[in-house]
């Protein structure tokens, strides 16, 4: 799964000109998921610019791509050189690469907007003056071939001459280390299958994977995926194994580089482009890898309690003053989605993904403290139960996991109801209400998250309307997803005495007792934490 790369370095005037020349207008919008009308009409706004995932804006490129053509109308926009403009991150980096003192004597041509000429490619004068640098480099370097050009020899140059081993994407601004740490997408696939996690594609890197699921079973489950059999005293151990057999050796089928080499075509030797970002900005790929998109849709299929427009309102004021904003409590794990974020960097936000800290939990508590609502009624048990046991990082670490587990059976318990019949049951637990609303937040502080106050303005549009339907759709569509019986079995409590109390909650609707069945539901809810208390 990609990971949310937020971005607005981009075009909205030439976003609505795609959508135009596709034919399409927000109506047709209405039923596909991936896109919430309101947003799309503030994407094509110049102000303020709206922040946009990348991979969401790559889609409706696409889309509208192949629907001017189905029109027969020309459509000659590109993706990377008229929608998205270059990120003001990666051209601080070439900046600085062509400035490093590890690039003196490579040629250096800027175009007419100032800014550098990075791509030459092998056959042009430019192109031949760079295969002259690096052969030169590879000589100094005192790496042993016949030529540069010798095949395997251009990266192993190029990552040898690279003075931070960081490389910084053009488009997406986002950093990731140019050597074979990232696990491949198809490991990624694997952890998540046997860890269930949420882990995203080039996010963390294999060392902070293993560090992470060190604490959960010592990374047993991760070495089968792995296939390491060597053995290990202590997780330091372990990293030193992943780095000298699969990180520094390029094991490929396991791992794979943050960026791909590109010498001498590039600059520093790289693709413009990082591999979290490559479906999207290599164009031989985009097509196929966009054909379904899916946007951040947690706080309707995690059925989360909080005033979810407020917050989604505070989340894009974060981006749009440069922060990336951390739910201190995250959706995945029973929180609320509400108006508070502490600011993190992007990278910081990453590597903390859907787990809590013992910092985060004291931050909670005294919310909850100060009469927030934190956490979602259907989660509220466990948090209660377990929130006083937490002393440090390790505990917070493992309370996450066990609300994790919490939450797929609450809303398997959801997916049985509504396999009945009962979604009108079902409906009071959902807020669409909020869609009414639009927020902005003046005197926002970038360096602390808050803001000085907070306007609210009534909405009554279709596009509300629209929106309403699409948040019923997605939350009852992942509990179809959870009736599936494979997806089911891995999740499942293992009481009995619950699944009577489940079976009884069907009986009650079945004899129209609504507020029975309620209580019922209230109930079951606080033994499944009695449950995770058991497993503390």
């Amino acid at each position: 799964m990609n990971k949310e790369i937020l971005i607005t370095n981009y075009n909205p005037n030439k976003l609505k000109e795609a959508r135009e020349l596709a034919g399409l207008t927000y109506e047709y919008f209405e039923n596909d998921d991936a896109v919430d009308v309101e947003k799309l009409e503030m994407y094509e706004n110049n102000d303020p610019v709206t922040p946009i995932d990348i991979f969401l804006i790559a889609y409706l490129f696409v889309l509208y791509q192949e629907k001017a053509w189905e029109k027969g109308t020309e459509f000659k926009l590109s993706l990377t050189k008229d929608i998205l403009n270059s990120h003001p991150n990666g051209i601080k980096y070439q900046e600085f690469i062509a400035n490093h003192e590890n690039y003196i004597g490579l040629p250096l041509k800027r175009k007419k907007d100032g800014t550098i000429k990075w791509v030459a490619t092998i056959k042009t004068k430019d192109g031949q003056q760079r295969v002259e640098f690096w052969e030169h480099k590879r000589q100094e370097l005192g790496i042993e071939a016949n030529h540069v050009l010798e095949p395997g020899f251009r990266q192993k140059v190029a990552f040898a001459n690279h003075p931070t081993k960081i490389h910084i994407c053009l488009f997406s601004g986002s950093e990731l280390y140019i050597d074979y740490r990232y696990p491949s997408p198809n490991r990624i696939d694997l952890l998540n299958k046997a860890y269930d996690q949420d882990l995203k594609y080039y996010d963390l890197d294999v060392y902070e994977i293993a560090n992470l699921l060190f604490d959960v079973d010592g990374c047993k489950r991760f070495c089968n995926i792995f296939k390491i059999t060597k053995e290990f005293n202590n997780v330091d151990e372990l990293l030193e194994i992943l780095k000298a057999d699969f990180v520094d050796v390029e094991y490929s089928p396991f791992v794979s580089p943050g960026v791909m080499s590109n010498s001498p075509d590039r600059y520093d030797g790289y693709h413009s482009y990082n591999n979290d970002v490559r479906a999207i900005t290599d164009t031989g790929r985009y097509k196929e890898n966009l054909k379904r998109y899916t946007q951040d849709r947690r706080v309707y299929e995690m059925w989360s309690g909080g005033n979810w427009k407020m917050a989604d309102r505070l989340y894009a004021t974060f981006v749009k003053n440069g922060v990336s904003p951390d739910h201190i409590g995250p959706m995945s794990l029973g929180f609320a989605h509400r108006p508070k974020f502490q600011p993190m960097t992007a990278n910081e936000n990453s590597a903390k993904g859907n787990r809590m800290t013992y910092s985060d939990v004291q931050i909670l508590i005294d919310d909850e403290k100060n009469g927030d609502e934190v956490i979602t009624w259907h989660s509220k048990y466990i948090w209660d139960k377990l929130k006083g046991k937490i002393n440090n990082d390790t505990d917070a670490l493992k309370l996450s996991g066990l609300m994790r587990k919490n939450l797929h059976h609450v809303l398997i318990v959801f997916s049985m109801i509504n396999e009945k019949g009962y979604s009108g049951f079902l409906e009071q637990f959902l807020n669409p209400d909020f869609s009414y609303f639009d927020y902005e937040f003046n005197g926002f502080n970038p360096e602390t998250g808050e803001y000085e106050e907070v306007v609210s303005k009534k909405l009554e549009g279709q596009n509300q309307k629209n929106n309403v339907e699409r948040y019923f759709r997605i939350a009852f569509e992942k509990l179809v997803e959870y009736a599936d019986k494979d997806n089911r079995k891995n999740k499942i409590w293992e009481s009995e005495a619950i699944t009577t109390k489940v079976n009884k909650v069907l009986e009650l609707l079945d004899a129209e007792k609504n507020d029975e069945a309620l209580t019922m539901l209230h109930q079951i809810f606080q033994d499944l934490s009695d449950i995770a208390e058991s497993n503390w």
